[in-house]
């Protein structure tokens, strides 16, 4: 001991740090349930030393600092990983929503080859089966009608799934728009925080309930896009691709321009640095890939088959695009057979699908069965010469269920194989994302309790450092009392 005296610092010292300490602790049993909370811990140091003969004595201790026990690390790691989950589970929860809209995948009522009963398959072969009973009795007038209600009826069927699909589109639209205006506001508190934690820092300790916001709102904003954080001061600044979105208390709000179209794509744009952000992960990401109409497109009638290839990156413009060309070959082929044909009537050349409005061009949005047979069925020809009982373009139109006019991948096909293989890509997509969105979760979970393990408050650590601390501090405030006594006799002695 350097001096009796100086004996009264380091047991005055002993009393403070551990009095700090047990303020920590009880700020962290405080907290214990707090979401986003992170452990406060005290930091201490030698407060200054001596130098003897033979060694430093040390004159005492001190508070260093007060921080948060926090990995930045294992934050930037689940931000990094918690943008991979919120993307695909966008991706996925659109693909399990188009697989329930196509009723091919509800497990219920299907046939030998394991697909719905009801679904648009079932409606193909309606079609295909309402021909083949008219080829039995050509002049039969409940037959044509049945051929134009099947007709109508897989129309109906297919423009409206195009129409959900359509309104699926819109809605990823929206989710790109809600999903920036998410990310506005919250850089906005970020940039608000960086503000607050700057002023309250100002003196040299740390505002850990402000970190702790500001952390739980970084977190939230990995989920929409692939942020990137970085610390200068206490203050952070937060890019994406590059393109700054925080600036310590500066927001440079983002912006959303186009409608998805192939002519008017949908973008991410930086109002004040006027460029493009590259967003390459979130939620954002999933739902600006999903409005993407392009791959959406009317088929050139005169080049069939349509080489169908499932290459947009939209999933939702891939399937619309597949059913248009199931729609516009199917028309196109049924057409060139029946305007060739003869109704009861005598009437010829009538196309049998026509479209809504004849200045576009005939497709899964614009078609309808001819007016003039659904108003008059004689006028449908199922005959190739118009005498009686000749079958001859019924019989023709019901073979072309097993024609090859469609092609996958440059495969050719016929209408249920094409269709099937629309279903599987389909089925396989979503299993995909499925799985994907799962391991991503997993990733996630794992990286958040190892995050938990370094900064999470543990009632049973707490409340042992509690007792060390009291412990401390009461042994401390004995030395200080032995010390006073002893000095006191001191002074009687000379007294």
């Amino acid at each position: 001991m350097g001096s009796t005296f100086g004996t009264y610092n380091v047991a005055y010292t002993g009393m403070y740090v551990n009095h700090a300490g047990l303020s920590s602790t009880s700020n962290n049993l405080a907290n214990v349930n707090t979401t986003g909370a992170s452990r406060v811990r005290t930091e201490n140091a030698d407060q200054s030393a001596v130098q003897t003969d033979r060694t430093y004595l040390v004159n005492g201790t001190t508070v260093e600092a007060i921080t948060r026990a926090r990995d930045q690390l294992l934050d930037s790691t689940y931000r990094t990983q918690n943008a991979a989950a919120s993307y695909w589970a966008v991706k996925s929860g659109n693909l399990e929503y188009m697989q329930e809209i196509l009723s091919e995948f509800d497990g219920t009522d299907t046939d030998s080859d394991g697909m719905a009963d009801n679904g648009v398959q079932q409606m193909i072969q309606d079609f295909f089966d309402s021909w083949e009973e008219l080829s039995k009795d050509p002049d039969s007038e409940s037959n044509r009608q049945a051929v134009t209600e099947a007709a109508a009826s897989l129309l109906s069927a297919l423009s409206g799934l195009d129409s959900q699909l359509a309104q699926l589109q819109q809605d990823a639209v929206n989710g790109v728009k809600d999903g920036v205006a998410s990310l506005n506001d919250l850089a906005g508190q970020v940039a608000k925080l960086n503000k607050e934690i700057s002023a309250a820092e100002a003196g040299g300790a740390e505002a850990s309930y402000l970190r702790d916001q500001r952390d739980a709102l970084l977190d939230e904003m990995s989920a929409l896009a692939n942020i990137t954080v970085a610390e200068s001061n206490g203050t952070l600044q937060v890019t994406i691709g590059g393109v700054t979105l925080v600036n310590g208390d500066t927001v440079h709000e983002l912006t959303v321009e186009g409608d998805g179209s192939a002519a008017n794509p949908l973008t991410v744009k930086s109002g004040d640095y006027n460029c493009q952000v590259k967003i390459a992960s979130g939620s954002i990401k999933a739902y600006l890939e999903d409005a993407d109409q392009t791959g959406y497109e009317a088929i050139d009638t005169a080049s069939l088959p349509y080489n169908f290839t499932a290459g947009a990156v939209s999933s939702i413009s891939n399937l619309r695009q597949a059913l248009n060309d199931l729609v516009t070959t199917l028309a196109t082929e049924v057409n060139s057979l029946h305007s060739t044909g003869y109704g009861l009537d005598g009437s010829t050349g009538l196309a049998f699908f026509t479209a809504v409005d004849s200045s576009q061009p005939l497709s899964i949005a614009n078609i309808q069965v001819n007016p003039e047979l659904v108003s008059d069925p004689d006028k449908l020809a199922a005959s190739a010469s118009g005498e009686e009982g000749d079958n001859s373009i019924a019989d023709a139109i019901c073979d072309l269920s097993t024609g090859d006019y469609f092609a996958v991948d440059g495969l050719a096909m016929n209408i249920d194989d094409f269709y099937e293989a629309v279903v599987s890509w389909l089925g396989t997509a979503g299993d995909k994302a499925t799985s994907s969105y799962n391991t991503q979760t997993t990733l996630v979970t794992q990286v958040d309790n190892q995050r938990q393990a370094v900064c999470g408050i543990s009632m049973d650590e707490e409340m042992s450092n509690m007792i060390m601390y009291q412990n401390a501090y009461s042994a401390s405030a004995r030395v200080l009392s032995v010390i006073d006594g002893l000095v006191a006799g001191l002074i009687e002695d000379l007294g």
